[in-house]
């Protein structure tokens, strides 16, 4: 059965140093609602997923895991890594196995914004193919910022990202140039010029 392995580890919420370096190695449907899963008791101690790869047998791939690493295993699917290896390790098997990387943190992005449609409009006019961006131009205090259209419709600069044009501007633009975050920024798409044609977007 297609699915994810993923290998995580515990980690304190407020900061403290922990002394446990166990990690586990695990199998989902869904690695994001999993570590959910991992983290609904009221805890100090939080679980976090490291890094996960899609495979196209999840039960083979973590019995194989699993099995490979038996003299470090301490409890269930945790395993010892007194030498801070097992994610290089974890990570070496998957590309001699063949897995495919899934990015969490991009995907986590991608849920908790509401594409603004307008903007996803805009990518699919610009002809974007999947993985391909446009560049827009927004100007702030005379200067000229670049931020990128990705093809799903989402505002990337100073590397964050966001899904509409008020964010990119308060939360973007005028807080990397003051240092602190704007208040009256507008959701207009008149704000920005594409960079290639040096046309100017209406709204």
């Amino acid at each position: 059965m297609e699915g994810y392995v993923y290998l995580g580890e515990l980690y304190d919420v407020i900061g403290r140093t922990m002394t446990i370096n166990d990690k586990k190695i695990g199998l989902s449907i869904d690695p994001i609602q999993r570590e959910n899963q991992l983290n609904r008791t009221k805890s100090p101690v939080g679980y976090k997923v490291i890094t996960v790869y899609r495979v196209d047998d999840m039960n083979k791939v973590e019995k194989m895991l699993h099995s490979i690493l038996d003299s470090r295993r301490t409890h269930g699917e945790w395993f010892k890594d007194d030498e801070d290896t097992l994610t290089g390790e974890f990570i070496n098997f998957m590309n001699a196995y063949g897995g495919e990387v899934y990015d969490m943190v991009e995907v986590k992005q991608s849920k908790e914004m509401e594409i603004d449609t307008r903007l996803s409009e805009l990518s699919s006019q610009m002809s974007l193919l999947p993985g391909m961006t446009t560049i827009l131009i927004r100007k702030y205090k005379g200067i000229e910022h670049e931020v990128i259209l990705d093809s799903k419709g989402l505002l990337h600069f100073n590397g964050e990202v966001f899904d509409t044009p008020n964010k990119l501007y308060n939360n973007g633009v005028v807080k990397f140039v003051n240092g602190k975050r704007g208040a009256s920024g507008t959701n207009n798409m008149s704000q920005f010029i594409v960079k290639e044609t040096g046309e100017r977007l209406k709204d």
